[in-house]
């Protein structure tokens, strides 16, 4: 017997459950959920909280179903409201950044056609939901950290030849 795999289960189990990737970085986040396939069904189609409810930070807007937190607590409770949304969004935050762990191309830009980055941004969130559930080791640390050398300025002519011998006297010589 298979069970109904929930969405709170798979937040917890840290799967990505929805992936828009049509958008420049430029985008506003509510912006492009607003006109997602997610958004306007929700915008809809949403009954009540029995369906569940949506956590987003203080730039979107609250809805019904999208659960902001309160701009300026004027209480206990809505303190509290707060302090309990951050540590849920925590967990989401945590997914994406094992997620851009995992997939080094996620954590900066991507230089192909946006046709192109769209499918391996989708690609990526598929493959890290195969990786999760084969219970595959996250990545420790920053994906071998690519940490790229500060090249001292160059000055001279712009050609390839000269920069590749800048770049080899200051770093193989």
């Amino acid at each position: 017997m298979v069970e109904d795999t929930t969405t709170e289960t798979m937040i917890r189990c840290g799967m990505i459950t929805n992936v828009n990737a049509k958008w420049p970085g430029s985008a506003h986040d509510a912006h492009v959920f607003r006109t997602s396939a997610v958004g306007r069904y929700l915008e809809d189609n949403y009954q009540g909280i029995e369906q569940g409810l949506l956590l987003g930070d203080s730039g979107y807007p609250c809805r019904p179903f999208l659960l902001t937190p309160h701009r300026q607590p004027a209480n206990r409770m809505q303190e509290r409201f707060n302090r309990s949304h951050c540590s849920t969004r925590s967990t989401v935050e945590r997914v994406f950044g094992i997620w851009k762990k995992r997939f080094h191309v996620l954590g900066s830009e991507i230089r192909m056609k946006p046709g192109k980055a769209c499918r391996i941004i989708t690609a990526c969130a598929v493959l890290h939901n195969i990786a999760t559930l084969r219970l595959e080791p996250e990545v420790e640390g920053e994906q071998g950290e690519d940490i790229q050398p500060v090249i001292p300025a160059y000055v001279g002519r712009q050609d390839g030849q000269r920069i590749r011998d800048h770049v080899a006297i200051n770093f193989f010589s």
